[in-house]
């Protein structure tokens, strides 16, 4: 049985989606109702909509311990997807217990429950990131520096925690993904853009960042249950782009325009307090800040020669990933939520 966190997400939807079109169990940790709906939806826009049906549900939270032991009774393999990804300091506590306080809760279970195979899912904003002229890999430390962001250090912290696990017994990989695109739900972490560009934009912002399909990180997921060595951790980026060749491909693929003069530092800055005082008095959800400036205007490569060389593990392109999730965006099924 394979047990997936943060099942009505963006990634956990499409490993459970990987998992069911190989004929294997799913038992699927969810907190709404309404996120259940959107996995529906995005399973008929795949033309997928039979094998919703052979997924077993079941109502919990990663920082209900009960309802963890309840739900992983039996289960072999764990992917764990539920996160928080946000840049907004009001989100900030929230998303270091579910990030941290969750990872632990679930890893314990894990443990207490003897499962075979834990699959963390991180992100590479858990990576060193010093020198951005070098490409990353995962063999460096994690170092304290400003163009880290606090949803970074979560992710930082969560891994510790699967290494503190691994010491104490459990047998887990760390998957490190890029930006992931694709069909998503277009409210939420990176899935967002295509919302935001949808609106028509004239700016791009300067830096650039690893971008991976988001079906490549699930069957990734997926190899790396099978076949990645524990203790290990693999980085999932199809290729390096910069942020103009990013929201140029989101715009062109949603039919709007494509981003053509580059955000100086001023700019962004203003479009920060701008976004700010928006929402101090409108209560609308700045769409640029402080950390999402800093992240934004730095670019950093990466390399996916680990996952390639050892696993045989191959990307398809981001740019169909993009039309695809554009696809998704204009049939109307991602607007359930």
């Amino acid at each position: 049985m394979n047990f997936i966190t943060g099942a009505t997400g963006f990634l956990g939807a499409h490993i459970m989606l990987e998992l069911l079109d190989g004929n294997k169990p799913v038992r699927a940790f969810y907190r709404t109702s309404e996120g259940q709906a959107w996995v529906k939806s995005l399973f008929s826009f795949y033309g997928k909509a039979s094998a919703y049906d052979r997924i077993e549900w079941h109502r919990g939270d990663v920082l209900d311990v009960d309802s963890l032991l309840d739900a992983m009774q039996g289960v072999t393999a764990v992917y764990h997807c539920a996160a928080i990804v946000s840049y907004h300091q009001s989100d900030r506590n929230g998303m270091y217990k579910i990030n941290v306080e969750g990872t632990a809760n679930v890893l314990n279970v894990a443990l207490e429950l003897s499962v075979k195979r834990f699959v963390h899912v991180s992100s590479i904003a858990a990576l060193r990131r010093k020198n951005a002229a070098e490409p990353i890999d995962e063999r460096g430390e994690w170092a304290d520096d400003p163009v880290n962001t606090h949803y970074g250090i979560t992710k930082h912290l969560a891994e510790m925690e699967v290494h503190r696990a691994i010491v104490e017994g459990l047998d887990a990989v760390v998957l490190n993904p890029g930006l992931i695109v694709g069909p998503g739900d277009f409210t939420r972490s990176s899935s967002s853009l295509f919302s935001k560009l949808n609106e028509g934009f004239s700016f791009y912002p300067p830096g650039g960042t690893g971008v991976v399909g988001v079906q490549d990180v699930a069957h990734a997921a997926v190899i790396l249950r099978e076949r990645g060595v524990c203790g290990e951790r693999y980085i999932a980026v199809a290729e390096n782009m910069s942020m103009k060749d990013l929201f140029s491909s989101i715009s062109l693929a949603l039919d709007k325009p494509a981003p053509y003069r580059e955000a100086k530092q001023w700019m962004l800055e203003a479009a920060r307090i701008w976004e700010w005082m928006k929402q101090l008095f409108f209560g609308n959800k700045a769409l640029v800040t402080r950390e999402s400036v800093k992240n934004a205007s730095v670019r950093f490569y990466y390399s996916s020669d680990k996952i390639v060389n050892d696993l045989g593990m191959q990307f398809s392109s981001v740019e169909q990933s993009i039309r695809d999730g554009a696809a998704f965006f204009k049939s109307g099924r991602a607007k359930i939520q």
